[in-house]
């Protein structure tokens, strides 16, 4: 459920910056090609690791003005997928005074 509340606020006011999610993606067995293929084309979505019982770790970046909320939204609609959880977020600002003093 916290990636539907992520997609449905940034939805609502998309942030100023670059997103970068961390998502696992558990998919059937059975079709787990067909859900890498699906996620595969998908803007800004790269997988990293992949297990034959379904589970993948996938990272998703905003990509040429698709936010990644945008992206992480069609991951039940692909074929195979069974659940996504949002594992990881970061937010990379423009604005320097948000910026940590070293």
């Amino acid at each position: 459920m916290r990636l539907t509340r992520f997609i449905d606020r940034e939805a609502a006011a998309p942030p100023a910056g670059h997103n970068v999610c961390g998502v696992l993606v558990h998919a059937v067995p059975e079709r787990l090609e067909a859900a890498k293929r699906g996620l595969a084309a998908l803007p800004g979505v790269e997988i990293h690791q992949e297990v034959a019982d379904g589970r993948l770790v996938v990272t998703v970046e905003d990509a040429d003005g698709v936010p990644a909320s945008l992206t992480l939204s069609q991951f039940p609609a692909i074929e195979g997928v069974v659940s996504a959880a949002l594992v990881y977020h970061h937010c990379e600002t423009d604005d320097l005074s948000e910026e940590m003093p070293s």
